[in-house]
């Protein structure tokens, strides 16, 4: 798979160095995968770390059957494809933020797969980083929608398309090859990566995170309260006005004269 970019004078979308989350991420992988070939008769790391939706109150096993992978094939496939989307993805929203992004992407996945075998009473055990790479996926369509991807078809036919319809192609083949089941390959996971995924870069960013002076998440909530109490005081105010308009001062109970005071002082600060 090669990916070109469309904006004019870019030359090609893949090919560039790992970033640092990306190069962690991928080692990680494959010290793991090198762990199961070597350890794996002794120490049963698959029955330790793999997810299994019998025990989905082992929250540990939402973020470590990412490392884990069934053969060479589907790590090297998992491998690529962080790397290709992952660099791009990682230099747009910084390496802390997409740390939180994956780890986001694999606990969401993981959650989806558990969901979905209670509702259809079955069982799973779960391998691959593939939820993260569906993630990945999402979010470079969302960040780079207009960039050109050429696909190799069957490794002959090329096929190019944007990167927001690439993704849109892939969510929907994955739901259906999910609704149809029938496979080994957890589909939805694919589809609750992809859905967590786009709930991650729905939210504010932190000032951390972005690296700016921007407001964050609890910052829009503490602006939106204030907004919200200062309308409500304000119609308290008028309402209370209005009755000793009609009635008189001494109508008031102490309370109510209480609060027209604590309003007169803040709107002389104001």
């Amino acid at each position: 798979m090669r990916g070109f970019s469309s904006a004019p004078g870019v030359g090609f979308g893949f090919g560039r160095p790992w970033t640092p989350a990306v190069r962690a991420l991928i080692l990680a992988c494959g010290a793991a995968y090198l762990a199961q070939l070597l350890f794996g008769r002794d120490l049963p790391l698959v029955e330790l770390l793999a997810l299994d939706t019998t025990r989905p109150l082992e929250f540990w096993r939402w973020l470590t059957y990412a490392l884990l992978h069934a053969g060479p094939f589907h790590l090297l496939f998992n491998a690529l494809a962080i790397w290709m989307f992952g660099s791009d993805v990682e230099e747009r929203l910084g390496t802390r933020r997409f740390v939180a992004f994956c780890a986001t992407t694999c606990a969401g996945a993981a959650v989806s797969v558990i969901l979905v075998d209670r509702l259809l009473g079955r069982e799973s055990l779960v391998l691959g980083a593939s939820g993260i790479v569906f993630g990945l996926l999402l979010a470079y369509g969302l960040l780079f929608a207009e960039r050109v991807i050429t696909l190799l078809v069957f490794f002959v036919l090329p096929v190019s398309m944007k990167a927001r319809h690439f993704v849109v192609a892939f969510g929907v083949v994955e739901l259906l090859f999910g609704v149809a089941g029938g496979t080994r390959v957890a589909h939805f996971a694919h589809l609750g990566g992809m859905l967590f995924g786009w709930l991650f870069l729905r939210a504010p960013a932190s000032r951390a995170s972005r690296g700016q002076t921007g407001p964050g998440l609890l910052d829009g909530l503490r602006r939106r309260l204030a907004v919200f109490t200062r309308a409500r005081d304000d119609r308290r105010m008028d309402e209370l006005l209005q009755k000793v308009n009609e009635r008189g001062i001494a109508s008031l109970s102490d309370a109510e004269k209480s609060f027209l005071h604590r309003m007169s002082r803040r709107k002389r600060w104001n």
